[in-house]
């Protein structure tokens, strides 16, 4: 009986971690550096190698020797393993109570690692090498090495299928002479950039874009065959990179005509190893433009400018601000007014000015606007139209999401966002608030070893603004809470899940 209902909590726990390690395989898109990555640098990565049930678990592999020499302690011994997976029952419970259960993508490579991971340990389970409840022990330590081993077996397949259905989408775009291809590439901001880009063009162009971070190999070949028309006139694709020569194999693929780098930064600096080579790679996207290409650089960010003077083929710069000259720069922007609903902003292009009022919250948007802009106005658009579409856009979701209520209480939802600079620009934004002001956000990863650094230069600037700050994990929890406390406020920093977030706005509001 005791057996039975210690195996019973054993496979519901072990449903719950395989799904858990199967997830953070896909977070981490099955790359092997990535997740290295996060096992050394976040305290959730930590947690896994590190922490009070782990320890109880080990204790109880090694503390089974005392049972072999005395079998007395057998009953005491199957009652403490019992005792660990009820509490990991308790843990899962509250997970799922408060909306922190993970769960993978259920796609055809996840279903099959899922399902032999089980089959084995089911299989494992029936014939135990061991005595029956420090095998479940063992059993329980395996899991990560299975999913592991699965993982890597798929990998070749799976790249198999990859260069089928990637030269599949070589093969589509090829036929497509006409079509115009824009590329997106940077440390920040590339989303919002290839969004407000493809935005702005479609109030002319029949205009397809690469959805959500589809910004892989992969994805891209995907979107080319599910939607690319034969009508389709602007292909706009947001292209991201952990190492060199990625970007390059990506416009090998497309062959973009137009070229667009944001920013370069520290983002991902830990993968890339330096700033050096994360410019490099960065800036593969422009050298494989044609030679009658155009490419665009933001001048608010010195490392992008510092290319933007070096580069040969046709350019474009564009800024908003004066930080590194203002001589030069092709398109402007000036006069900006962020506003609780509209950023609104003058656009200087060849002398003309242009006043423009996006939807959107934040200054920092108005730098990602003006690629989509200046390339409008390049392939034709009227100003009006330009204008219009401006007025229209709408921002990626959980970036600057902003929720008011009746009490006062204002909510800034910026989780998505993974950029330092802009997270500042979100607390700078705040200040346009009366009354209790809460900020959510996601704590940054692979900065490398600017990470604690940023981290806490975010908590002390928050604490001059902020009522609360709510980190949705642990991660540079530390950090953030010591720049809270060094700061001019009385920011309270907290970690909170999606549930508990929820029932603080209710008591509040």
């Amino acid at each position: 009986m005791l057996f039975a209902v210690t195996s019973l909590l054993f496979f519901i726990w072990i449903i719950k971690n395989i799904f858990f390690w199967v997830s953070l395989w896909q977070i981490k898109e099955y790359r092997f550096d990535r997740l290295i990555l996060h096992f050394r640098e976040t305290l959730q990565g930590k947690s896994l190698f590190f922490s009070l049930l782990l320890f109880l678990k080990w204790i109880g592999i090694i503390g089974y020797i005392p049972v072999i020499l005395n079998r007395s302690l057998t009953f005491s011994y199957d009652i403490f393993v019992l005792s660990i997976f009820a509490l990991q029952i308790l843990i899962t419970l509250r997970e799922v109570f408060e909306r922190g259960l993970r769960r993978p993508a259920f796609t055809l490579k996840a279903l099959f690692i899922i399902g032999l991971t089980f089959f084995i340990l089911l299989l494992l389970f029936y014939f135990p090498l061991l005595d029956s409840f420090i095998w479940l022990l063992i059993l329980d330590r395996l899991v990560p090495l299975f999913i592991f081993m699965f993982v890597t077996f798929f990998s070749l397949p799976t790249e198999f299928y990859y260069d089928i259905i990637i030269e599949r989408a070589i093969k589509k775009i090829k036929a497509r002479n006409d079509l115009i291809v824009i590329g997106v590439t940077g440390s920040y901001g590339k989303s919002s950039t290839k969004e407000y880009i493809a935005q702005i063009l479609t109030k002319k162009f029949r205009v397809l874009k690469t959805q959500g971070t589809n910004n892989t190999p992969i994805g891209i070949a995907r979107t080319i065959l599910s939607d690319l028309r034969k009508n389709t006139e602007i292909f706009v694709v947001e292209m991201g990179a952990y190492k060199k020569g990625e970007i390059a194999y990506m416009c090998d693929m497309v062959k973009p005509k137009i070229g667009v780098l944001t920013a370069v930064s520290s983002q991902h600096l830990s993968l890339f190893g330096s700033q050096d080579i994360t410019k490099e790679a960065k800036y593969e996207l422009i050298q494989a433009l044609p030679k009658d290409g155009l490419s665009l650089f933001n001048g608010n960010n010195k490392i992008a400018y510092d290319l933007y003077k070096h580069a040969t083929r046709r350019k474009i710069l564009y800024r908003t601000s004066d930080s590194f000259g203002r001589a030069g720069a092709d398109i402007f922007a000036r006069k900006i007014v962020p506003r609780k609903t509209h950023v609104f902003f003058d656009v200087v292009i060849k002398h003309r000015t242009m006043r423009l009022a996006a939807p959107l919250i934040g200054a920092q948007n108005v730098e990602n606007i003006l690629p989509g802009i200046f390339i409008g106005k390049s392939l034709g658009m009227k100003d009006e139209d330009i204008k219009k579409a401006v007025s229209l856009l709408s921002p990626l979701p959980k970036t600057m999401n902003r929720h008011e209520f009746s009490s006062g209480l204002t909510i800034i939802d910026d989780t998505f966002n993974a950029n330092p600079e802009a997270v500042v620009a979100a607390v700078s934004y705040m200040k346009l608030y009366k009354g209790k002001r809460i900020l959510v956000l996601q704590p940054m990863i692979e900065l490398g070893k600017n990470a604690k650094e940023e981290h806490y230069r975010i908590g002390k600037e928050a604490s001059a603004v902020c009522d609360y700050l709510f980190l949705t994990n642990k991660n540079f929890y530390e950090e953030v809470l010591i720049g809270a406390r060094s700061g001019k406020g009385k920011s309270i920093v907290q970690v909170g899940s999606p549930k508990k977030i929820s029932q603080f706005i209710n008591e509040e509001t």
